[in-house]
């Protein structure tokens, strides 16, 4: 674990949140908004800054909001702990494989704990984006019956996060918060690019080995797997985005729309395993095969975009990739 310091005051949560961050931590440490590293601040302030700042979004998204859905509420958590596993993997080599496992799992676990939520809310909105695709083939009652069993399952799987869960993944994540504020970060992390190189190189060449195969195979686990390694660049380049925005900008915007789209090739094929495992989910046979039929159609087209695109982003060696990114860190901190 990050080292603690329990002589630390505690703050009350009303002030701090639920476990504390001192008033001089919070001060030094999320005085500047973002999640992004600006040029004329220290790489170690910034990496601490903004794991405290996912990490007490993540809190609040969790809380009752008048404004927010329940949903939403846990899908933003859940993209908030993914940003900073990234983070983590950013300065993996310097923070060592140790604390890095450890924190990875910490913020891994959580957010399996409220899964079910995300996993409901989307196959709802999935088959409605499909039904959008294919409106002018499809008459109003079709795929309705799937519509209505998806929304009764949605339901049932948010009834299974329940308060004592929700308030145990704000409990582990103020915990976190805690050890992320009180981590002596200056001595971990040298302030240049060579703290992050080897961070940026194992995630970009992960993804660039899952195109090969995702290509190769189109199985489901091999895209779903590239699908993760590509988020997790796109969080690193949008992190370093204001070292030189102009290049660095337009690789992580690349990177999102990549991501978006293995996500929703992802969600279809989960839905077309999800209605295939519940025949009942749909009126009849021939309303059940129309669905898986059409899903198949627009997860072939979603791949040949997908890989087109991720062979435009992933057409560099991962050592010319890592230097050329430290170009524009170097020509960012001139």
């Amino acid at each position: 674990m990050l080292t603690e310091d329990h002589g630390r005051k505690v703050e009350t949560e009303r002030s701090y949140g639920i476990i504390g961050i001192t008033p001089s931590a919070t001060a030094s440490t999320i005085a500047r908004p973002g999640r992004s590293i600006v040029p004329d601040e220290p790489l170690p302030r910034a990496v601490q800054r903004i794991s405290i700042g996912l990490l007490s979004r993540a809190i609040a998204d969790l809380r009752p909001h008048e404004d927010s859905s329940f949903d939403e509420g846990v899908h933003s958590a859940r993209k908030r702990m993914k940003r900073l596993r990234a983070m983590l993997r950013l300065v993996r080599d310097d923070v060592g494989y140790r604390t890095y496992r450890e924190e990875n799992v910490v913020l891994r676990d959580t957010a399996r704990t409220m899964s079910s939520v995300r996993d409901g809310w989307v196959l709802v909105e999935t088959l409605r984006r499909l039904r959008g695709t294919y409106a002018d083939l499809l008459d109003e009652e079709t795929f309705m019956t799937p519509d209505a069993w998806l929304l009764a399952r949605r339901e049932e799987q948010r009834r299974m996060v329940t308060r004592p869960i929700l308030s145990h993944a704000i409990c582990s994540l103020g915990t976190a918060r805690s050890r992320f504020a009180n981590f002596p970060i200056e001595e971990a992390i040298t302030d240049d690019y060579g703290a992050i190189a080897g961070g940026i190189e194992r995630v970009y060449r992960r993804g660039y080995r899952g195109l090969e195969r995702a290509g190769a195979t189109r199985a489901v686990e091999d895209l779903h797997e590239w699908r993760k390694r590509v988020k997790y660049l796109r969080y690193q380049m949008e992190a370093l985005t204001p070292m030189y925005p102009a290049l660095i900008g337009p690789a992580a915007k690349g990177l999102d729309e990549l991501g978006k789209l293995l996500g929703y090739d992802h969600d279809l094929a989960v839905l077309a395993k999800t209605v295939l495992e519940h025949p009942a989910s749909c009126r009849d046979d021939r309303e059940l095969w129309m669905l898986v039929a059409l899903i198949h159609e627009r997860r072939t087209t979603l791949q040949t975009q997908a890989l087109r695109l991720g062979s435009a982003l992933y057409v560099e060696e991962p050592s010319s990739f890592v230097d050329r990114i430290g170009a524009y860190w170097e020509a960012g901190r001139r």
